[in-house]
């Protein structure tokens, strides 16, 4: 293991007394939590590092690779921690084979767990707040459709089920199965309306989602898709971005430990510790690998400003980039476009006559081939 992974704190005295730790009912869900002065500053420097993220801009096939690197890192982790044994360069190769249009492919067993998860991070379709119980279910159909077929995608499970260890032996008892739509409705309602910054709000849905376990199989994977879903959808919308999956995954035993200890004490300010620093050091990481790529510094002052309104707009005409910087004449305006085409940050469509601009999205044709595929 990296020696980076031992920047964070030492969590090591915060385990549960013993084993196994059972689930508490909590309904209504109204945790309480207490976290110390460094937290805000953890949260203060994500939020910036975020920002930092949203501002570079890179050239379109830069950005596709390292967008691809970043989700195949933490899809690889997430299935590992659950027992896939494709490696990361699998994993590496089948994203890329994904963002090349190949979306419908289906095969049984992991690597159809690859590709659904894949479909998740790329198909942007609103998951917008507020959720419901059918926003819980649609996403374990995504997951879990064609992995496993004892278990039938987007079904809440009808039997006691507990967590238990390569060894057998029984870590967690699991929410009753006659509770499950209680508690999954009592902690969207508390999700709906948290009280909490980004980070502490996802991490505890995702603490009380796995505690309840509402279905039989696949409920690790699509509660951390849960998670970095509504770590965008409450303001960090680049956290897809950096590798986190590896950060909170790799010390496992920690990773569970924490879980456990918050469910036998109701005590979660270690586990949010825990998560918030390993989205601080996913986010630094991210910063200096987008940041070597970041065009923004190798242009001038009148090309930095016409890429940030292209960014912005998205689609736009000539005469329209013209009032971005007065007193810029034409001649030069085009020849800077003319520049950022070549540098395969903005492109042309159309023809002469009609011909717009827009900002180079290189995800574009493959969200067009996911809608075309619903």
């Amino acid at each position: 293991m990296s020696d980076k992974y031992h920047n964070k704190s030492d969590y090591s005295m915060f385990k549960p007394i013993g084993y196994p730790v059972r689930h508490r009912r909590k309904v209504p869900f109204q945790p309480m939590i207490a976290l110390p002065l460094r937290y805000r500053e953890i949260v203060k420097e994500i939020r910036r590092m975020d920002g930092m993220l949203d501002g570079f801009v890179l050239g379109a096939e830069d950005y596709l690779e390292l967008v691809k690197d970043a989700y195949a890192d933490n899809i690889h982790w997430t299935t590992k921690i659950e027992g896939s044994q494709l490696s990361l360069d699998e994993v590496r190769k089948l994203t890329t084979r994904y963002t090349r249009g190949e979306t419908a492919e289906k095969n049984a067993g992991p690597i159809q767990e690859i590709l659904n998860h894949l479909y998740s991070f790329f198909a942007e379709e609103a998951m917008a707040l507020p959720w419901d119980v059918d926003t819980i279910r649609n996403t374990h159909g995504v997951l879990m459709k064609g992995v496993n077929p004892d278990v039938i995608p987007d079904m809440i499970r009808k039997e006691e089920v507990s967590v238990v260890g390569p060894d057998g032996t029984e870590f967690f008892i699991t929410c009753p199965a006659d509770n499950i739509e209680e508690e999954l409705n009592s902690l969207i309602d508390w999700l709906n309306s948290s009280p909490y910054d980004e980070i502490t709000t996802a991490t505890l849905f995702f603490h009380e989602f796995e505690s309840i376990h509402p279905f039989r199989d696949g409920n690790g994977r699509v509660g951390r898709t849960l998670f970095q879903i509504l770590l965008q959808e409450l303001g960090l919308k680049n956290c897809k971005l950096c590798k986190f999956e590896k950060e909170m995954l790799s010390d496992s035993a920690t990773y569970y430990d924490l879980l456990s200890y918050a469910d036998s004490t109701g005590v979660y300010t270690q586990l949010v510790m825990y998560i918030a620093e390993s989205l601080d050091m996913a986010y630094r990481d991210a910063v200096a690998i987008f940041g070597e790529k970041d065009h923004l510094a190798n242009l001038d002052e009148n090309a930095r400003v016409i890429v940030r309104y292209a960014k912005e707009k998205g689609n736009f005409t000539f005469n329209e980039a013209t009032t971005w910087i007065p007193g810029l004449g034409s001649q030069t305006l085009r020849k800077i476009l003319n520049h950022l085409v070549e540098a395969d940050l903005i492109e042309k469509n159309g023809n002469t006559k009609g011909m717009t601009y827009s900002f180079k999205d290189p995800l574009r044709s493959l969200r067009m081939n996911i809608r075309d595929n619903d």
